[in-house]
């Protein structure tokens, strides 16, 4: 393969480089995180070599391999973002170049930049590091920028979403000045970053513009894993891969970025009707499903029919919208259940726009708001089998009422809509393509933006993705002391993240009269994570281990259970 590896950059210097073969597992060293863009044709920019204070046994370990740009209605980007631990002795010349030159360089300068801490839970070498950058932020909106990226930061953190996961978690913020206030849209804006909209007036993705630049502002944090992106603008807007990005939005801003780190931190794919990417963890191509562990009782694979898929993404200003559909007969447990769901732009409130299902209104709930919204209709549910058609338009002539997207779904009589049951749950891509199974019909904020909660497999899923880049022992540390008679002794401790559901075991070293080693728990110090050891006596050597269970885990890795041996002379 051959890689490009940009120093400073400058201009990437073009090399040659063989994936190494699988190799069997080998005495671990120390890992390093390297961040690269690969284009379709495999020649690869790389971003960043950085330490992580891990040890691995492998070559390589990849963390995530994702389309470098992945909007909600669009084609994912051609460039892949790939993240990976590549053992010390493993990496290229090239590489080794790059991290040295990176360890030489000063933090990149920018005037007016400032960046604050907004949590901090551990050295950044073992937690992950979010850094929060805001684009189209002028000097005098500083402490604007400051206040969302703390809003944002309490809306993940604090709220249901990813509370559980906060131990493991630092947060940056990085104010970067831009000369004009905004996004770019219609009109060109001249921020520090370059966002913009695409397709221009739209409430979609919001594109990254000046890579460089981001990362740059990316560089002024103590360290970055997960980067995101504000856009300092009031609606809808966003995009996942390589930058999570969103909006200030006090409606959507959260919403879309519950959604966008839920891709980047699971490393999955889509559990909406009508993406482009499903894969991951929340994904079965089959219905040999891959989440059994979470089944309670019948693990009934569903299935479902896509009827209609529309993205007519147009103003009902230039007059009503259409789709025809036809109703499956049903079968012998009952005729089918008709699912409708509706995304809009504008829908301020009740009454501004009809929706009819062969000339008789229907009714639909949902969250009004000038933003993006998501309708689902109420009644429409026990439609006759046979043809059909929606009509969509203006009631109120306001000239904003925008129609996003339409689905159309069909379901049996038996089909179970209980929100956060597991079992497989149809997918439809944006032909209509039955493309495999989800984990739930509903509740996951993978398939439902408005929800605030991950189902099991996700929230599964997300622990051993953290615990591949998170050590469960920050440092085992031994402190002189020294008691008022002169004796000397050490205060043995562990240092951890601080997650609830530890189990911490202290060993040591016994010889037997026959010269055989053997370890031992130290039983009356299980649990405690520091200890008295007297100078001499307790002379040895040692191990500490720490494991970690949870509720919102049912199958294991080696992960969750990792040790360090010291020796107490």
């Amino acid at each position: 393969m051959c890689n490009s590896i940009a120093h400073n950059h400058s201009h990437p210097t073009t090399v040659c480089r063989t994936p190494a073969p699988k190799s069997p597992k080998k005495a671990p060293e120390e890992a390093f995180r390297v961040e690269s863009i690969r284009n379709a044709d495999g020649q690869e920019t790389v971003l960043s070599v950085k330490p992580t204070g891990q040890k691995i046994d492998q070559d390589e370990v990849v963390l995530q391999s994702t389309p470098f740009a992945m909007g909600c209605d669009d084609e994912p980007s051609k460039e892949t973002f790939v993240e990976r631990y590549v053992s010390a002795s493993s990496l290229s010349k090239e590489e080794q170049a790059v991290f040295t030159e990176k360890l030489l360089m000063a933090k990149p300068e920018w005037e007016g930049a400032e960046v604050r801490t907004l949590i901090a839970q551990g050295p950044t070498e073992n937690r992950i590091d979010l850094t929060i950058v805001g684009d189209g932020y002028t000097e005098e909106e500083k402490a604007r920028f400051f206040s969302d990226a703390r809003r944002l930061t309490d809306d993940m953190f604090v709220g249901q979403t990813f509370a559980s996961y906060l131990p493991l978690f630092n947060v940056h913020a990085v104010f970067v000045p831009s000369n004009e206030s905004g996004l770019t849209d219609t009109e060109r804006k001249d921020t520090a970053l370059g966002l913009y909209r695409s397709p221009q007036g739209s409430k979609r993705g919001v594109m990254p513009g000046n890579r460089w630049q981001i990362e740059k502002a990316l560089d002024l944090a103590p360290d970055t894993d997960y980067p995101i992106l504000v856009a300092n603008d009031d609606f809808y807007g966003g995009l996942g891969g390589r930058y999570a990005i969103t909006t200030r939005s006090h409606n959507s801003g959260t919403m879309v970025l519950r959604h966008e780190l839920g891709h980047n931190f699971g490393n999955v794919g889509e559990e909406y009707d009508g993406g482009q990417v499903y894969r991951g963890a929340n994904h079965s191509g089959s219905k040999n499903l891959p989440w059994q562990h979470w089944i309670d009782g019948e693990g009934k694979v569903h299935e479902a029919q896509s009827l209609a898929t529309g993205y007519p993404w147009k103003n009902l200003k230039d007059g009503p919208i259409s789709l025809n559909f036809n109703v499956p007969e049903g079968d012998e447990k009952g005729p089918m259940q008709i699912g409708i769901d509706v995304s809009s732009v504008g829908w301020e409130g009740e009454g501004e726009v009809e929706i009819l299902i062969d000339g008789k209104p229907q009714k639909y709930e949902g969250v009004y708001t000038e933003d993006r919204s998501f309708f689902r209709l109420k009644d429409a549910q026990s439609l006759p089998a046979g043809a059909h058609r929606l009509t969509i338009q203006e009631k109120n002539a306001d000239g904003d009422n925008v129609l996003a997207a339409v689905r159309i779904n069909a379901y049996p009589a038996d089909y179970d809509f209980s929100p956060d049951k597991v079992g497989g749950f149809p997918t439809f891509n944006h032909r209509g393509q039955h493309v495999g199974y989800r984990p739930t019909h509903q509740s996951c904020l993978m398939r439902d933006m408005r929800s605030t909660k991950f189902c099991e497999v996700d929230q599964e899923n997300m622990w051993h993705q953290f615990l591949n880049r998170v050590d469960l022992i920050d440092s085992v540390d031994q402190t002189p002391i020294e008691d008022k008679d002169g004796n000397q002794s050490n205060i043995v401790s562990v240092k951890t993240p601080a997650l609830e559901g530890l189990d911490i075991r202290w060993f040591t070293d016994v010889t037997s009269e026959t010269g055989e080693v053997k370890e031992v728990e130290l039983e009356h110090l299980r649990g405690d994570k520091m200890w008295l050891a007297e100078a001499g006596e307790d002379a040895g050597n040692y191990r500490v281990e720490v494991r970690f269970a949870t509720d919102e885990v049912r199958k294991y890795s080696e992960k969750f259970r990792t040790s360090e041996e010291f020796t107490l002379s």
